[in-house]
């Protein structure tokens, strides 16, 4: 299996505004052909973003009501 980050397009384009570079810039980054310290930052705001979107998920709707 190939090494990449899937990432929603919402996502991809917070990243490319944060970072000043294109969507294929990003994607590119996410699928590790790029390796540049700025790639490096794209992956690294990628998983940041994915995380905080994984700590958002309700599991229990007892918890949506209180």
């Amino acid at each position: 299996m190939q090494k990449r980050i899937r990432l929603h397009s919402d996502h991809m384009k917070i990243i490319e505004k944060e970072m000043k570079c294109s969507n294929q810039a990003v994607r590119m980054s996410l699928q590790y052909v790029y390796n540049s310290e700025k790639s490096k930052a794209i992956r690294k705001r990628a998983k940041e973003l994915l995380l905080k979107e994984g700590n958002d998920v309700i599991i229990d709707l007892e918890d949506i009501n209180n």
